[in-house]
Parts: C-alpha cells; sequence; structure tokens
C-alpha cells in the first residue's frame, strides 16, 4: 500500500517537472539566442576586468580561513575550530559572490 501511495506521489511529482520544463522552454530558447549585432564584441579590458572580479573573490575567500587560524591562535579548540569553520563557510560564499558577479555582469550581458 505504501509503495503505491509513494510511486504516485512520485509520478504526480514528475508529471509537475515537466510541465514546468516545457513551461520554461521559451524562455530557455531566447536566453540562448545571440546578442544582437549592434552589442559587438567585447573588449579584452572588459574581460581583463571580470577576470579580475573572479580573482579578488577567490583571494580573499581564501585569504578568510588563514586569517581566522591566525587570529585564534591563543584560543580553544573548540572556539578556534568554529571561528575556522565560519570562515571557510565564508570562503564559499566569496567565492560564490565572485562567481555570481562574473556571470550576470560580464558573462550574460549583451
Amino acid at each position: 500500500m505504501l509503495k503505491a501511495i509513494v510511486l504516485e506521489h512520485s509520478r504526480r511529482r514528475g508529471a509537475a517537472l515537466l510541465a514546468a520544463a516545457a513551461a520554461l522552454w521559451p524562455s530557455l530558447a531566447s536566453a540562448m539566442a545571440r546578442c544582437p549585432p549592434e552589442y559587438g564584441e567585447k573588449s579584452t579590458a572588459f574581460w581583463a576586468l571580470g577576470w579580475g572580479v573572479v580573482g579578488v573573490f577567490a583571494l580573499l575567500g581564501t585569504a578568510l580561513p588563514v586569517l581566522a587560524a591566525r587570529w585564534t591562535l591563543g584560543r580553544g579548540g573548540w572556539l578556534r575550530a568554529a571561528w575556522i569553520l565560519l570562515a571557510c563557510l565564508a570562503m564559499l560564499g566569496c567565492w560564490i559572490a565572485g562567481l555570481w558577479i562574473f556571470g550576470v555582469y560580464f558573462v550574460m550581458v549583451c
């Protein structure tokens, strides 16, 4: 009985996901369209700035756990581990933010 309920639920979920994908198809097709010719090719300076933004966020994110480890040298083990763990989460946040800024403001613009 339970197996039949789970199978029916998964079929409904699959149908809902299929319907959502079908509804999003026109926007996916327009997202893959080329930019109009009047926008032209992006300059080398534009791409250098974009990769520079990625590099700054990558270096900042990498520095956070190192700074947290140095800052917590004289503290207790659990407190130090908590700070380093939070710094690692902040590092991942910096990396994701840098990639998001690069994608939104440098890659996905015409």
